[in-house]
């Protein structure tokens, strides 16, 4: 499950990602939900990884995937628009850096890295175990993990192209004096939805640019 998703940068090297966004249907046909079962319990601390363990610009495999940093402890919370996790990352990789840095711009893709025999797929109102090119709610979804990586420069291509990445957060936008925006990823209306989160990232991009993060 791959998206271009909302990831604010949190202070330094810190990043709050949006693994598991809700009701967003990427281009396999499929979607979470907030009755998502992702065993968070079981699955505290999910491992934080690059695209995959694929090389940057898509160019083959990584012999040893690269882990680009660690979730922190405590950090996974389920929230109104999906499942959110802090990741730190690992400041001695030059990928981290380029992630970082593509947090800034709006171009970083996610996505949630599960077990698959143990992910449970819902067809036509039946629990199957998963498949990726299947149409359906994904009802079962152990997050065992999160890939990070900059969009674009021949890396992979996000699958839903509804959510974006902003570089913000709410202790951001207090020491801004600013009001934290939220996001409505409630709505039907696609162009609407879009034409929003574009008016919430430059909001958030104005707060970093007051407190000099960029």
């Amino acid at each position: 499950m791959e998206y271009f998703v909302a990831i604010k940068a949190v202070g330094d090297w810190e990043l709050d990602v949006l693994a598991i966004p809700f009701h967003s249907v990427d281009s396999d046909g499929q979607w979470f939900d907030e009755n998502t079962e992702v065993m968070s319990e079981s699955f505290t601390t999910p491992i934080v990884m690059y695209q995959h363990g694929v090389k940057q610009g898509a160019e083959g495999i990584d012999e040893r995937p690269v882990e680009v940093g660690k979730s922190v402890p405590g950090s996974l919370e389920k929230k109104l628009d999906g499942w959110h996790i802090r990741v730190i990352l690992n400041k001695a990789l030059k990928v981290a850096k380029d992630i970082m840095e593509a947090a800034k711009s709006l171009k970083v893709a996610v996505s949630s890295d599960s077990i698959g025999h143990l992910a449970r797929l819902e067809v036509n109102g039946k629990l199957i175990q998963y498949e990726k090119n299947r149409a359906g709610r994904i009802a079962v979804w152990p997050f065992a993990g999160v890939s990070l990586w900059e969009n674009g420069g021949g890396n992979f291509r996000p699958a839903n192209p509804r959510a974006i990445a902003m570089p913000a957060m709410k202790a951001i936008y207090r020491d801004a004096g600013l009001q934290f925006p939220d996001i409505d990823t409630t709505g039907d209306d696609e162009a609407e939805m879009v034409k929003h989160r574009t008016e919430v990232a430059k909001a958030k991009m104005k707060a970093l640019q007051i407190l000099g993060e960029i």
